[in-house]
């Protein structure tokens, strides 16, 4: 067996799929050796297209409604950034520049999303750099979370360890076998991989645990003055003027937590009530992911299948439009041989609780594996409840416990290993390239 990574043991990812030798290599060396297009709910692919050498002014579809829906292609930003330059530029709240869901900052991207229809002629003369917008039309609806199928990627692999045949060879493998659908290194941090330790002091209220793990956490890949830095804030969690002037410019949030704690010592609460409540969320995600990673690693340690329900276990609905709460299944004796149906046939999915306060753990060896790691963490389903702040207010979920790739192609070029595929949301290129890969994570970034 395969040793992983200890960053990524640290982070609840125990294992590999398969058993044949990494390649190594690297991932997103130029923003064009990653691409990212979104796949609608309906199937459509919303490709990548070349950037417009002049721009165009874009003609609004249909007939005039509440909100005017787009593709929007980017390069080199992130969704959330894409976002807040949006909302800065048509002058309205970022919560009403909605998405599907989120892309790679590293990565040229295509994705679908809205805005209020008072905003579309300010936006049909937005010309702003590395982004640009098309197939506007009105909609009644604004695009939310989860109204996607998933994503298509096309990625080049660059300065593997191997020949390229060899690697082509090593690639195919991942057609024939599930692979684990693990929350991969991206989700919390890569550079300072803290987000779920964060997310964890949020539930428990230890508001000061909180900022004291996003201001101080150290990482080898920081310059030597912010490591200074988060070691004289570890004294007393006590800031001045000039570390916050010292902050690179990215560090806004961890700014803002700063500012207010050099007009209120000591008031951590009140200073992480200054963050955005979308960030808050994005924490508390966070440790619930490592949660699962944990659970899942548990299950395949006990021989238990990722792809074969047993009784016990949840079962999703696949490829279902909505922007709410999955459709599930229990499997009982009773329905077994129903449910092993439906998930052959590709109704269904297998999936373990993301843990939240809704989270329902009937008396299964199943529901044994969430209590070890609830114990082990020192949690309780209950911390995700948080009526006062609603950002840490978690009632969990369901996620898939395998990734399937059969539409997976790949080729040889000048440059390294070419492969393209398509997930279902839910689930990361990152986990699929971390298995052919089998190197450090910093080369997946």
């Amino acid at each position: 067996m395969i040793d992983v990574h200890p960053l990524e043991k640290l982070l609840g990812m125990e294992l590999y799929s398969t058993s044949f030798p990494g390649i190594g290599g690297k991932l997103k060396t130029r923003f064009e050796d990653f691409v990212v297009e979104e796949i609608t709910a309906d199937r459509k692919v919303l490709r990548v297209q070349p950037w417009p050498e002049i721009r165009e002014t874009p003609i609004v579809e249909g007939k005039k409604d509440r909100f005017v829906t787009f593709t929007l292609q980017k390069m080199g930003l992130s969704t959330m950034s894409v976002t807040n330059i949006l909302a800065a530029s048509l002058k309205v709240s970022r919560d009403h520049i909605t998405y599907a869901g989120l892309k790679d900052r590293r990565a040229i991207t295509s994705q679908s999303m809205s805005a209020p229809a008072r905003a579309i002629e300010a936006l049909s003369v937005l010309d702003l750099s590395r982004i640009s917008i098309r197939d506007m039309h009105y909609t009644r609806h604004p695009v939310q979370i989860g109204d996607l199928w998933g994503n298509r990627f096309t990625i080049l692999l660059r300065k593997i360890r191997t020949d390229c045949e060899s690697a082509f060879e090593v690639s195919s493998e991942l057609r024939e076998k599930p692979l684990l659908n693990y929350f991969g290194v991206q989700r919390f941090g890569i550079t300072r991989p803290n987000t779920h330790l964060i997310g964890k002091a949020l539930i428990k209220r230890d508001y000061e645990e909180a900022v004291r793990s996003m201001l101080t956490t150290t990482s080898e890949y920081e310059p030597e003055e912010l490591t200074n830095i988060r070691l004289k804030l570890s004294e007393n969690l006590t800031p001045t003027d000039e570390m916050i002037e010292s902050l690179p410019e990215d560090m806004g949030y961890e700014k803002t937590v700063m500012k207010e704690l050099l007009k209120h010592q000591g008031a951590f609460e009140r200073a992480i009530s200054k963050i955005p409540p979308r960030l808050l969320t994005l924490h508390v995600h966070s440790f619930q992911s490592y949660l699962f990673n944990r659970t899942l690693s548990k299950r395949v340690k006990l021989g238990m299948s990722v792809s074969s329900p047993e009784v016990g276990d949840f079962l999703i609905k696949l490829d279902e439009t909505h922007s709410g709460r999955d459709t599930w299944l229990y499997v009982t004796e009773s329905t077994f041989t129903d449910r092993q149906l439906q998930v052959e046939s590709g109704e269904y999915g297998l999936a373990l609780p993301i843990l939240g306060y809704s989270t329902r753990l009937p008396p299964t060896k199943q529901t044994e594996l969430a209590k070890e790691v609830l114990k082990e963490e020192e949690v309780q389903l209950t911390d995700f409840r948080n009526p006062d702040i609603r950002a840490l207010d978690s009632p969990g979920g369901l996620h898939l416990t395998s990734i399937a790739i059969p539409d997976l192609e790949t080729s040889c070029t000048d440059d390294g290993l070419l492969m393209r595929f398509s997930l279902r949301k839910g689930s990361y290129a990152t986990i699929v390239m971390r298995e052919i890969m089998k190197n450090h994570p910093i080369n997946r970034v």
